[in-house]
């Protein structure tokens, strides 16, 4: 299941090279910033899953991971676009948004955790 997620990883991470490189975020227009966003969330994806996975091996000593594993890598790799979201949203401080990317994905794993 990791050997996906690090094949998605690497398509959207050529994808996201082809987009930084060829274009400019005026052309793109609003589909093209959904696919930016997309492709960043999918390039965090795989990085998180495979700290996740170390962490998991060597912290927690479990040979595989569970669902819960997958569901923390996939919310922990939402921190990047959550941080590009406050700081597109125009907040006042660097640190505001920082905080509040934080906070919002401290939120969800809580909630992922109690279910």
């Amino acid at each position: 299941m990791t050997r996906v997620f690090l094949f998605m990883s690497l398509i959207a991470a050529v994808i996201l090279a082809a987009m930084l490189f060829f274009t400019a975020p005026a052309d793109l227009g609003p589909l093209g910033i959904l696919v930016f966003f997309i492709m960043t969330y999918l390039v965090m994806l795989g990085i998180t899953t495979v700290l996740v996975r170390i962490f998991t091996r060597f912290a927690l000593k479990k040979k595989e991971m569970g669902w819960k594993d997958y569901a923390d890598a996939a919310v922990l790799a939402f921190w990047p676009v959550m941080l590009l979201v406050f700081i597109s949203l125009g907040t006042s401080n660097f640190f505001v948004s920082l905080a509040g990317a934080t906070i919002s994905v401290m939120l969800i794993l809580f909630l992922i955790r109690k279910v």
